[in-house]
């Protein structure tokens, strides 16, 4: 075991520094400071707060690391563990982890710390054997695994049987005559979720009945998880039976049905696994639920605890897994479901809509069926690029029957097309709905309003915000180089200089040994995605697109340096990511260590990161403090025949759950509902930051009336873009490419 005696040999000072650096008892210079964090890191030692010795103190104390409490199965095994724990005078300190790995490896070390008796875990990260190996069994501390057990470790464990339950389950649906069954799981690499599907795939094979590979769905194993899995599932396919590992996800899968208007019993099968029970008020009659004995489970797991704790060196680890009682049961399922979805077959009207292909929008399609379930109305959905939108409003709205009602367009286009006249002012039917002026964000308003008129009803509204490697910026090594290098802390960059010193510390060109290949990343295929980077580094420097009288004025010492900044940070981004998707690979991947992205695609960050970082990801205001803010309208033909059903759809859109339901499937809503509720706050952490940063956002809205003809903002901004390029290639300085650019605007449009 590693001591303060080694730490202080490491680190070349004396016990009593390495004692009072950790205490905090006295100030130690950061210089020592450095030393002493790096020694710890390098032995991995954990400090023993309790000041007492393994060898010679048995603790009165345990710990239990759970991902929640939400789910009933981990309180009754929670529930067995401390009525065992009492029984033999122990105190049992809980906490959870909410399935971050982060927070798992800081309890573990504070219960090692705290010198326990031992620890129960059902951990969230099974793949890092590495860790428990440094820290469970490097410290000598009796530990249980429940449920989920790392790869490649010898530990007590204790779960339930799900390869036969989910196994018998399937087989005794395939011999009532069910050909399509759905299993909604948690992680693959959690033991537990890989034994059902096994015990799936395997009742299949058995039975000679193929299954679709998509009809197995993953979640996070959170009932927001699963909500969103299914109802991305469900929009496009209705199986006849659908199985799930937990409580928590068959609530995520039920609260996905009612939005479709599938009723359990009638339109389809649904079981899940779950705990014994005595009291029938638990169970919901159109659910099937199963029986394991998660309390014994409990019970058991602190007994085995406890005899490891007399000899953990000698003692043999337990393997034990637990039939669930289902198995012994007499099961009577419902023959499979043949009455149809009752979506609406024959609805009044459909409103037709234009639509760039958005994560927001796709959210809104997918609990669009509930709104024609309640209302009759149909919402068809057309997808376009940027270009294609923007070219269709222009002709769609001239023609004498329109093909569309409603047209997604950007803040940037507004007052382009209020110059054009070609969308119905709904400000009254907004006045018609009262709850909207309490539960949309002021600035997401603002964006849909012209000369104190609404032209469009907001449903996408955020700002840009800093993605970063957490993990990287809290290594003491890391910190210790930075410090060195530059004589500043190493923390995520409150202004633009700072940005590019930290991205080429982490370039692994101009920094060797970085642990990412870039610092930095700029998407600029897309003039819009250029823009928005240049945007907000002119704001920074006080600069801007036009001067105080709002006169075209691009060269200007303040742009200058702007595009400076800008031309920095591009020798640390990947050649690459010249395209968002490939920038959000790229994060997820972990080869950049940050990245500036909007909250309408934060959601979709996060799902692409790969396991190992999505607790390594930190986010953060951007450099400089002034973000843009993204603004999309849903706005209304003039010649539309629909005005009553799309005040509606306005209303369904402001519903709280409806906001909750879009945060959960895209990260983002124009409410303010979302931003304030904890469960999403915990799930979503860039929520906090949109409601801050939507009060000192600047809106993207260019100049538009020229002497010759309207500005389009996408011709502004692709005379931008190639200013850059020539910049860039080294054709023109700065100054003269900003002013070859003012000059081609003016000779085009003024």
């Amino acid at each position: 075991m590693v001591t303060l005696k080694d730490v202080a040999k490491r680190a070349g000072v004396s016990v009593a520094t390495v004692s009072y650096c950790i205490s905090g008892k006295k100030s130690i210079k950061l210089e020592t400071q450095l030393k002493i964090r790096e020694a710890i890191s390098e032995l991995n030692y954990i400090p023993n707060y309790s000041a007492r010795s393994l060898k010679n103190n048995v603790s009165d104390e345990i710990g239990v690391i759970l991902p929640n409490l939400d789910d009933s199965t981990n309180s009754e095994i929670l529930k067995g563990i401390i009525a065992q724990a009492e029984l033999a005078h122990f105190s049992v300190n809980i906490a959870c982890s909410y399935n971050n790995p982060r927070n798992e490896q800081e309890i573990i070390t504070k219960f090692i710390s705290k010198n326990y008796a031992g620890i129960i875990l059902m951990t969230c990260q099974s793949q890092n054997s590495d860790f428990f190996k440094r820290t469970l069994d490097q410290y000598q501390i009796s530990h249980v695994f429940i449920m989920r057990l790392p790869k490649n470790i010898s530990a007590n464990f204790l779960g339930f049987d799900n390869y036969n339950t989910v196994f018998h389950l399937t087989k005794l649906l395939i011999q009532k005559g069910y050909s399509d069954i759905a299993l909604v799981i948690g992680p693959s690499d959690f033991f537990s979720e890989g034994e059902c599907v096994n015990g799936y795939s395997e009742a299949h094979d058995r039975y000679g009945l193929d299954y679709r590979p998509e009809n197995i769905l993953y979640t996070d194993m959170s009932k927001e998880g699963a909500f969103k899995e299914t109802m991305l599932y469900l929009s496009t396919y209705l199986p006849q039976a659908i199985l799930t590992s937990s409580q928590t996800i068959m609530d995520g899968v039920l609260e996905a049905c009612e939005i479709h208007g599938i009723i359990p019993g009638k339109n389809i099968c649904l079981i899940t696994l779950s705990e014994e029970r005595w009291n029938v008020s638990c169970y919901r009659p159109d659910v099937i639920q199963t029986s394991a004995t998660a309390y014994t489970l409990g019970e058991d797991s602190f007994r085995i605890l406890m005899e490891d704790t007399i000899s953990p060196q000698l003692y043999d680890r337990k393997f034990r897994l637990y039939k669930d009682n289902i198995l012994d049961m007499e099961l009577s399922l419902p023959a499979p479901p043949i009455t149809p979805v009752p979506i609406a077959a024959h609805p009044k009207c459909a409103l037709r809509i234009a639509s760039v292909d958005l994560p927001t929008i796709r959210a809104i399609q997918a609990v669009s069926c509930k709104f024609s379930l309640d209302s009759g109305v149909l919402l068809i959905f057309d997808f376009f690029t940027l270009q294609e939108l923007f070219s269709l409003i222009e002709k769609d709205t001239r023609s004498e029957r329109p093909l569309y009602d409603l047209y997604l367009t950007d803040v940037s286009w507004m007052s382009y097309f209020s110059f054009k006249n070609v969308f119905l002012d709904i400000t009254g039917i907004l006045k018609g709905i009262p709850e909207l002026w309490n539960a949309v964000f002021p600035k997401n308003l603002d964006n849909a309003k012209i000369k104190d008129r609404y032209y469009g009803f907001p449903v996408i509204g955020g700002t840009q915000f800093l993605f970063y490697r957490k993990d990287l910026f809290e290594d003491p090594m890391l910190q210790k180089h930075y410090k060195e290098e530059h004589s500043i802390s190493l923390r995520p960059p409150k202004t633009w200089t700072e940005y590019n010193r930290i991205a080429r510390f982490f370039t692994r060109e101009y920094t060797p040994s970085s642990p990412t290949k870039y610092g930095a990343a700029i998407p600029t295929s897309l003039p819009e995605d250029f823009i928005l980077e240049l945007l907000t580094r002119m704001w920074s420097y006080e600069g801007g697109l036009v001067d105080h009288q709002s006169q075209l004025r691009l060269n200007t010492p303040q742009n200058v340096r702007a595009l400076n900044s800008m031309l920095e940070t591009a020798k640390y981004s990947s050649p690459y990511t010249n395209l968002r998707e490939t920038t959000f690979e790229q994060i997820g991947n972990g080869s950049i260590a940050m990245a500036i992205s909007f909250t309408e695609y934060a959601s979709k960050i996060q799902n692409s990161l790969h396991p190992e970082f999505l607790s390594k990801i930190g986010y953060s205001t951007i450099p400089g403090g002034i973000p843009a803010n993204v603004g999309w309208h849903l706005c209304v033909s003039r010649q539309t025949e629909h005005p009553e059903e799309i005040k509606h759809l306005f209303e369904f859109l402001c519903q709280r759950q409806i906001s909750y339901y879009q945060t959960i499937l895209c990260g983002q809503s124009t409410l303010i509902y979302p931003h304030v509720r904890h469960e999403l706050l915990r799930l979503y952490p860039w929520l906090d930051l949109t409601a801050r940063g939507l009060s000192y956002c600047r809106n993207r809205r260019y100049p538009v009336k020229g002497k010759k003809q309207l500005i389009v903002p996408a011709d502004f901004e692709a005379n931008l873009r190639m200013a850059f390029q020539k910049i860039r290639d080294g054709e023109l300085p700065i100054a003269e490419a900003l002013e070859e650019c003012q000059s081609n605007i003016v000779n085009q449009f003024f």
